[in-house]
């Protein structure tokens, strides 16, 4: 006979499916956003008043005051022993079968078998009820996944993140490293865990590392990374890491997230926390193993990196199958 929690997973596929086909049909939106200065387009963050975490002390006149409430938390998710790695993936709404592929394959918190992995979700609010909905039902059977009430966009992944750095600093600071990523990134476990983090060793602090960019503002509008002057006049960002997957020492989520407090707020949320990182005294280290593009799959190759962007659902379980298959061979 079927468990309960397997009728709830059914459940919600169908629900999943109803829902998408129901939002595929256009209607006219029933929000209406602001935008910065001079850019269309651009959502303003919707401030909203904060009862929650222990850090509210620190939002006392700040520049950027990150006042969310959470719409959905799991706030015992790292009670006992303390995780080795929180990963920390942004996600929206409409991306179930992405989730469910991440929780079947390298997201599965019982796949490391000599540490422990805690894996949570984050995302914002919706403008459709339907798919809070649809969210909230998938929560209560997983139990990974955390929302702030703030618009979910594109320009507002920085609030996301900041989100999951608060997380982290409230609800899981013993904890050794996280891992943040994205919904459409494969991440080669055993490469991240034993061959980078290496458990046996001492957990390191004010550690930042990924793929690292030296780049600097597009005044293009058109670009979809597009700054404009009034928000960062320099020429230069700081050295940054891709936000399609980054690893840093839990110590810097609360250093981030405090000195994110008094740093104005860039919609581009790689480069934000590239601009903390600055104001830290932190440089993140390059390192090879994480991509932010796609890679053409071949065994050998998926072997010697930690992220690879853009890989599909279907992809995911194809690559984690032939990888957890194949450990006997060698390269």
């Amino acid at each position: 006979m079927p468990s309960k929690v397997s009728c709830l997973y059914l459940l919600t596929v169908v629900c999943w499916a109803s829902a998408l086909w129901y939002l595929s049909v256009p209607r006219p939106s029933s929000s209406s956003t602001s935008s910065y200065p001079g850019q269309p387009g651009f959502p303003v963050r919707q401030s909203r008043r904060s009862g929650n975490g222990s850090l509210g002390n620190m939002r006392t006149r700040s520049l950027n005051p990150h006042d969310f409430n959470y719409l959905i938390n799991e706030e015992q998710k790292c009670a006992g022993e303390a995780p080795f790695l929180v990963i920390l993936i942004s996600t929206t709404h409409k991306e179930f079968d992405a989730r469910q592929a991440i929780r079947e394959t390298w997201g599965d918190e019982s796949t490391p078998s000599d540490v422990r992995v805690v894996t949570l979700f984050l995302l914002g609010r919706n403008a459709d009820a339907v798919l809070n909905q649809m969210v909230e039902q998938e929560s209560q059977i997983f139990h990974d996944m955390v929302v702030e009430d703030f618009v979910d966009s594109y320009h507002n992944l920085t609030l996301k993140t900041m989100m999951g750095m608060r997380w982290v600093a409230t609800f899981c600071p013993k904890a050794h490293y996280v891992l943040k990523t994205d919904s459409d990134i494969f991440v080669n476990m055993e490469n991240l865990i034993v061959n980078l983090l290496k458990p046996a060793t001492k957990p390191r602090r004010r550690y930042f590392t990924g793929y690292v960019i030296n780049g600097g503002p597009i005044r293009d509008m058109r670009s979809k990374w597009y700054m404009p002057r009034d928000l960062y006049p320099d020429s230069k960002y700081p050295p940054f890491c891709s936000g399609t997957g980054y690893v840093f020492s839990a110590d810097v989520a609360e250093l981030i997230y405090n000195a994110s407090l008094h740093t104005r707020l860039l919609h581009l949320e790689d480069v934000y926390v590239g601009v903390c990182l600055r104001k830290l005294g932190i440089h993140p280290f390059q390192n090879s193993g994480f991509n932010h593009w796609k890679m053409a799959y071949s065994l050998c190759r998926y072997r010697r990196i930690v992220t690879v962007h853009q890989i599909s659902p279907e992809e995911m379980h194809r690559i984690w199958n032939d990888m957890t298959s194949k450990k006997h061979l060698k390269c």
